[in-house]
């Protein structure tokens, strides 16, 4: 999935709670302007704009132009929309798969009955954070075989 200037622009900025008009006014161009840089529709804007436009929302210029250091976390760069998305995307690939999907549901459908086994919400929520370390650790040991292989 390729992730385009605009895209980053336009999260950053719902990221930051700007609405398109306040923050094309803050930055010195027309809402119609800052929507087709969002969108796509306009190319090469002016250096001052970009430069504006990463100055306010505070957008690392390297992550921008895809400059990205590969041992640099980009966690710690992505918007917090634009990572919801990637998931978004990266989850129905998985739930495309007939058999991931009803082994997804399995679970999901055990860890909601264990709700009513574990009547005492403080355990259930134990119970929850146990199965997620399950998980982290069965995740780690299935990758580190990837790596043998």
């Amino acid at each position: 999935m390729e992730i385009k200037v605009g895209e980053i622009i336009k999260a950053k900025r719902e990221e930051k709670k700007y609405s398109l008009i306040d923050f094309a006014a803050k930055v010195g161009i027309s809402p119609g302007y800052l929507s087709q840089l969002e969108n796509g529709k306009k190319a090469n804007p002016k250096l001052e704009i970009v430069l504006t436009i990463i100055r306010e929302l505070d957008i690392d210029i390297d992550m921008l132009l895809g400059l990205e250091n590969p041992k640099e976390n980009l966690n710690l760069k992505i918007p917090s929309l634009l990572k919801l998305i990637l998931a978004k995307d990266r989850n129905f690939k998985v739930l495309e798969d007939k058999e991931s999907l009803k082994k997804m549901c399995n679970i999901i459908d055990r860890l909601l009955e264990d709700k009513y086994l574990i009547e005492d919400s403080s355990l259930y929520e134990l119970f929850l954070e146990d199965i997620y370390i399950q998980i982290e650790t069965t995740l780690k040991r299935y990758m580190a075989f990837q790596l043998i292989k």
